[in-house]
């Protein structure tokens, strides 16, 4: 599943936001050779969606955000992250496991920005549990 969904919510978010999820998209895609993605929940609030990062084996792996002020990662295992990434609050259906919960971490601008730490997330996400089934 290669979707332009993707691309279309990148160019349509605020464009310093844009900027990083271009980056957090090309590491994931870099990363992790073999992920779907899409745009999934589109409604009234999010006409372009939410990006979801997926493998066919694991389900949905890792999700993006454009909120007012900040710009979101998060990932459906986040609890078993090292280290975990700092927001609690992602509530959804991935939060349904017992065995882990999923967090994220939001960049107010690209100064924010921790290549070096979402590369390390993203390495061990795909290796970790997903959410639903990838269609």
């Amino acid at each position: 599943m290669k979707s332009e969904s993707v691309k279309t919510w990148i160019d349509g978010i605020k464009p310093e936001h844009g900027i990083m999820a271009q980056k957090v998209d090309g590491l994931i895609k870099e990363l992790i050779p073999d992920i779907q993605f899409t745009t999934k929940w589109h409604k009234p609030s999010q006409p372009l969606g939410v990006p979801f990062y997926g493998l066919t084996d694991k389900g949905w792996i890792i999700a993006m955000w454009s909120f007012k002020n900040e710009f979101a990662v998060g990932f459906i295992a986040g609890t078993l992250l090292d280290p975990e990434p700092p927001v609690t609050k992602m509530s959804g259906p991935w939060n349904r496991n017992s065995n882990y919960k999923a967090r994220r971490i939001d960049i107010k601008n690209e100064s924010e920005f921790d290549e070096k730490l979402i590369r390390s997330w993203i390495e061990q996400a795909k290796k970790l549990p997903g959410w639903s089934t990838i269609e």
